[in-house]
């Protein structure tokens, strides 16, 4: 499957072709917000223009693309991903560098651990890495809001492309 870039359901159905097992999108769900989550502590300590950080520059760069995918749901992306910044920023979260650094690493091993054990298929960023790590937050939203109810005809034309491509891999082995 060779996403396109703008096409949110090619995007999507790229990322889920690699988080179909249930056991392994429920450990997704939990330590793919921890390492966005984490990251953003971790960047948030590197200046780069007039008070802002790295953070920023990761949201904002996030937060266009998901709007680009489609509008709604990045908008509701990119206001998480400010409120994010701003209680980074003003304190109201309050997490060490070295606090950020463990629940990282820990989120990033069970990340590995879903993968081999559940889904038993390398993970998404060995095949392309920046779609991986950009997509993955705007694909646990989505997941959300699959589980809350909302866009089921989106949620099972995705299925429906899954389903075709992992066929399609079980064939050519």
């Amino acid at each position: 499957m060779s996403p396109s870039l703008l096409d949110l359901e090619t995007q999507l159905a790229f990322y889920k072709a690699y988080h179909n097992n249930t056991g392994n999108v429920l450990i997704h769900s939990i330590f793919v917000p921890t390492i966005l989550f984490t990251s953003m502590r971790i960047l948030n300590d590197v200046k780069i223009w007039n008070g802002y950080t790295l953070t920023h520059l990761l949201a904002l760069s996030f937060g266009l693309f998901y709007i680009l995918l489609r509008v709604g749901t990045g908008i509701l992306a990119s206001l998480i991903l400010a409120l994010t910044c701003k209680f980074l920023n003003d304190g109201t979260i309050k997490m060490t560098q070295t606090t950020a650094w463990i629940l990282f690493v820990i989120s990033w091993i069970f990340q590995f651990i879903g993968h081999g054990v559940f889904e038993k298929r390398k993970p998404a960023l060995l095949d392309n890495l920046v779609q991986s790590l950009v997509l993955a937050p705007y694909f646990i939203l989505y997941e959300l809001l699959f589980i809350l109810g909302f866009m089921p005809e989106l949620k099972k034309n995705l299925q429906a492309r899954v389903d075709k491509e992992l066929d399609r891999m079980r064939a050519s082995k």
